[in-house]
């Protein structure tokens, strides 16, 4: 289910500097780059043929012919989104107009949301769901922009009776995994998946010996790597959008996606409780029509 651009984001963490110059010398330049043989391609990339070579291995590619196909896939993709969006090429920059910008930002949150539903693994998004409706309890662990996802979790599953805790204070994050069973689960939330705090709360969690479900954007980072289930986002952040705006779209949608199938599962229960919690609330909402002070 990934594409070349999918890839790349997902890998990119594990690259040499040399691998990351030929992949961004790719991404930029990918009519041209879906017609050079493998010699061309190194001199324009400034890096070898072995490079290339290792760079297919490593996005799991056969070989140069296989990379040349998703080359075409690609930029294929690409024409057809923005056509559809109908906006230039390119990030956010300092001279774009207003509506330049909206349409640019507009259409890579679509992208990321888009590309993370293409890209979930349909079996670890529905193992991560059942293993979160038969635990004892589970424990939400994000960080930074990542504990907006991992607190919009807990809520939701809080509203059909799910015990869930989301914990943003490390100390209080540690003293929770360790207390853990093999009856209850762990799922952290991380962009990079090398958060170093969150990284410790899996850890200790898994020594507990609860079931631990990742949701990130680098499935061979620490945090990927360390799951039972990951669950991969895709989103690409840029210079002004750094780690906290398609990479939240991207947590987001996974989260619903989680939430869903679970409700799907749970259907007749979490509805009655959705309905229990909404008129526990409905008198604190105003009157639509209410009349205003002068």
């Amino acid at each position: 289910m990934f594409d070349l651009t999918q890839r790349v984001n997902a890998y990119r963490m594990n690259m040499t500097p040399a691998q990351i110059s030929l992949a961004d010398t790719i991404l930029t330049n990918l009519e041209a780059a879906g017609h050079l043989t493998i010699a061309e391609l190194a001199e324009l990339a400034g890096v070898s043929s072995a490079t290339i070579t290792r760079f297919c291995e490593m996005l799991e590619y056969s070989g140069y012919s296989d990379l040349k196909a998703a080359i075409v896939v690609a930029l294929d993709r690409r024409r057809n989104e923005k056509q559809q969006f109908a906006i230039a090429e390119g990030d956010v920059t300092e001279d774009d107009s207003i509506d330049e910008t909206l349409y640019k930002i507009s259409f890579q949150g679509a992208e990321a949301i888009t590309d993370t539903a293409r890209i979930v693994d349909r079996v670890a998004l529905d193992k991560a769901a059942s293993a979160i409706i038969n635990c004892r309890r589970l424990d939400i662990y994000g960080l930074g922009s990542s504990h907006l996802a991992a607190m919009d979790l807990q809520l939701k599953l809080h509203r059909i009776g799910l015990t869930a805790f989301s914990w943003s204070d490390n100390h209080l994050a540690l003293t929770s995994a360790a207390v853990l069973t093999d009856k209850d689960v762990a799922l952290a939330i991380s962009h990079s998946g090398v958060t170093a705090e969150t990284f410790q709360m899996m850890e200790t969690a898994k020594k507990a010996g609860a079931t631990i479900i990742a949701i990130t954007n680098h499935p061979a980072s620490p945090i990927g790597r360390l799951a039972d289930y990951a669950l991969i986002t895709s989103a690409t952040e840029s210079r002004f959008r750094s780690g906290a705006m398609t990479s939240r779209l991207a947590q987001l949608v996974m989260v619903d996606f989680l939430f869903v199938r679970i409700m799907q599962q749970l259907f007749k229960s979490a509805s009655a409780s959705l309905a229990r919690t909404f008129a526990a609330v409905k008198n604190n909402r105003l009157n639509y029509n209410q009349k205003l002070s002068d």
